[in-house]
């Protein structure tokens, strides 16, 4: 089943299906004009037989999901104008070779180089075939019909519509940071219009990943550790061994390290289009719970920041998906709302 990327009309509104490391987010809503809440249910990601529960709640059966931030490929790339999707690929397998087997989506975002060598940086987004097929398989088996799998970076996009509805909106550029558990996605839109994308995983994440890695290089030099060695050791005190040089401690804090990640980003942007500043940082996802990160995240970056509401254009949802981490959910459910007027 190929990736539908939002881009299918339906008579009726279907589940909104979003699978975050931390939890499954299930919610349907009714009404087009006046759009109310018909059901929200959180599950644990890992538990078939309260997936299966939590969809019997709903009405009908039909699923659009979002995948978690995790799985998905983002990248920009510089290709000639008339390059084919061959090309595209090939020159995407050259960053990460997960590209070979991924459903592609790509936007171009604009031109660049001479007029004598015309190149266009292309937005590339793409999940892995086989995960689209597990997650559709993960879905029917709980007696679910899905209709379309997405991504987060489009989804939550669309759970900010209301936004962009007078003359002049599209002028205001928006940094979207969609924070998971493991990992997150960056975006920077014109208006609604997504001009760039990046993804990186979570600080924590990576901490464990290298704190993992210095354990395995500990006890790979263990076993050669004599008692003799061992005694020589203690014997040093607070010398360093030989042959081993002590690293310097980072005090950098998380909100520190992701600002540094962002500021990457907005200086690829600002190359891009170095006519346009960023007006404001809108932070979605479960991270964007820690209000006080966020304030610090936007602070460092000199921006205004925003901490998202998804029920801010439902009715009825105020005490039930308030929280950030359902942006994605609530923005697969105004997109398909306007599919069923």
């Amino acid at each position: 089943m190929a990736l539908r990327w939002l881009t299918n009309s339906f008579n009726s509104q279907p589940i909104a299906i979003h699978l975050g490391s931390d939890a499954i987010r299930m919610m349907q809503i009714r009404g087009t004009k006046d759009r109310h809440l018909q059901s929200a249910v959180e599950v644990v990601s890992s538990d078939s037989g309260a997936i299966k529960v939590a969809l019997s709640s709903f009405n009908g059966k039909k699923c659009v999901v979002s995948i978690a931030s995790s799985e998905v490929l983002v990248q920009h790339v510089r290709v000639p104008i008339d390059a084919d999707e061959n090309e595209i690929r090939n020159s995407l397998m050259q960053h990460d070779k997960q590209w070979a087997g991924a459903e592609i989506r790509h936007t171009s975002i604009t031109t660049t180089g001479s007029s004598g060598n015309p190149r266009q940086e292309m937005l590339c987004v793409g999940i892995d075939a086989e995960k689209i097929m597990e997650t559709i398989s993960i879905i029917n088996e709980a007696g679910g019909e899905v209709l379309a799998v997405t991504v987060p970076l489009y989804a939550s996009i669309r759970a900010f519509d209301q936004l962009y509805r007078r003359d002049g909106d599209e002028k205001i550029t928006s940094l979207l940071i969609d924070m998971d558990e493991d990992s997150s996605v960056v975006m920077i839109a014109h208006g609604a219009n997504c001009v760039f994308a990046h993804r990186f995983d979570s600080v924590h994440k990576t901490e464990n990943k290298e704190a993992e890695a210095k354990q395995d290089v500990t006890q790979s030099l263990r076993p050669i550790a004599t008692a003799q060695v061992e005694n020589e050791f203690e014997r040093r005190g607070e010398n360093e061994p030989r042959g081993l040089i002590g690293v310097q401690y980072s005090k950098e804090s998380i909100e520190e390290k992701l600002t540094a990640e962002l500021e990457r980003c907005l200086r690829h942007h600002g190359a891009l289009f170095p006519e346009r500043a960023v007006d404001r940082v809108i932070f979605t996802g479960q991270g964007a719970i820690n209000t006080e990160k966020c304030s610090a995240i936007a602070s460092n970056l000199g921006i205004a920041g925003y901490v998202s509401d998804p029920s801010a254009w439902i009715e009825d949802a105020k005490d039930y998906v308030s929280n950030p981490a359902w942006t994605t959910s609530a923005g697969i459910c105004m997109r398909y709302a306007e599919e069923a007027a």
